[in-house]
Parts: structure tokens; C-alpha cells; sequence
């Protein structure tokens, strides 16, 4: 009886993420939400139990930016601005119990994530390693509110179109560049058909 109820719990989360992204490459090296644009994407997340989940995610999006902002950079002045649709697949942590079938009690807990990344950025396709931190919260009734912040590693130095000069000197977390995202996430807990007593919930 008990395996079954464990096999029948619902397990799926489908929903939307929507925020702002942004760069950090030469021509910008530290500034949190330079030059932030728009991005909006799906969600499908699995939860083996209430701490640990498999999520894959599918985001559309715009990385800008200008030489101009950057003092390093000789002129004339480099803009650029690239469309990035892009996938991805992480496992996620939540540090305590999260449960949205739990109609007694609301959850919150902060969470971490990794994982790996596919986007088309502009005419090239890279691949990136995400991972990000973020608190969650559910209020029960199958819903769950989040709010994530996302780093993605690529493994390109052209998404401003310049290469810096590889002197030997740069360190690994900076070679190459980078683009953040920050935002709301909604899941809601897909229904499973089978019965569960609400005590085993």
C-alpha cells in the first residue's frame, strides 16, 4: 500500500519564467543588470522528493551592450545586441521541505541549481553551464512562486563581437563571457489521477 502511494504522489511542475537578462563580458566586468532587457521562457521541473528536482527549461531572450561603457576598449565604439533562445537542463536543491499538494501548511525555502545549457546566440550556437541560487515559495493549492537568480558560463569570448587579447593573464571565470538572468518563476503541480489520502501528502 505504501509503495503505491509513493509511486502515485505527484511529482510534475509545469510553468513560466519571466525576467530581465543581462552580460558581463569586456564591456562589462562586474555591473549587476547592465543593460537589461526582456526574457520570457517555459518551465518543466520533476521532483524526485520535496528536497531534490530535474528541471528543463526553455528561455527566449536579449543580451546589449557598448564599448562606450567600458574605459579598455579602444574606439571607434562597438554596439551589439543578440536574441538568445536557448535550453537547458539542471538539478535543484531546495534547502527544507517544499510540498504545493500541502494544503495545510505553506513552504518556503531558498534553493541552488546547476546544470548544462544549448542557445542560439545570433548565428552561432553555444553551449553554456548554468546555475543560480533562488527562494521559493508555496502558499499550497499546487502553486509555486520563485524568485531566481542565473548565471550562465559560456564558452565563447564573441557574444559583444570583440575578443580581448589573450596575454595569458586573464583568469578562467573571466576568459570568457557570461549573461545573467533574474526573475519570477510559476510552476503549477500537475494532477496525478490516482487517489492519495492527504496523510501521506
Amino acid at each position: 500500500m505504501n509503495q503505491f502511494i509513493v509511486n502515485a504522489q505527484d511529482k510534475r511542475d509545469f510553468g513560466i519564467q519571466a525576467g530581465t537578462t543581462y552580460y558581463y563580458g569586456e564591456f562589462n566586468e562586474a555591473r549587476p543588470l547592465y543593460s537589461p532587457s526582456f526574457a520570457m521562457g517555459v518551465i518543466f521541473r520533476y521532483n524526485i522528493n520535496h528536497n531534490y528536482s530535474i528541471r528543463a527549461s526553455a528561455i527566449y531572450a536579449t543580451v546589449s551592450g557598448t564599448s562606450s561603457s567600458a574605459s579598455i576598449i579602444p574606439d571607434p565604439s562597438i554596439n551589439f545586441s543578440k536574441n538568445i533562445i536557448g535550453a537547458e537542463a539542471m538539478g535543484e536543491f531546495n534547502f527544507y521541505s517544499i510540498n504545493p499538494t500541502n494544503t495545510r501548511k505553506a513552504n518556503l525555502s531558498p534553493y541552488v541549481n546547476a546544470g548544462v545549457g544549448i542557445a542560439q546566440m545570433g548565428t552561432s550556437l553555444i553551449i553554456h553551464i548554468p546555475f543560480g541560487v533562488g527562494l521559493k515559495f508555496t502558499p499550497g493549492l499546487r502553486h509555486t512562486f520563485a524568485m531566481e537568480w542565473r548565471f550562465h558560463k559560456t564558452f565563447t569570448d564573441k557574444i559583444d563581437d570583440y575578443s580581448s587579447p589573450d596575454d595569458g593573464r586573464k583568469p578562467f571565470l573571466h576568459n570568457n563571457d557570461w549573461f545573467s538572468f533574474i526573475g519570477l518563476i510559476y510552476t503549477y503541480r500537475i494532477p496525478n489521477n490516482s487517489y492519495i489520502c492527504p496523510a501521506y501528502r
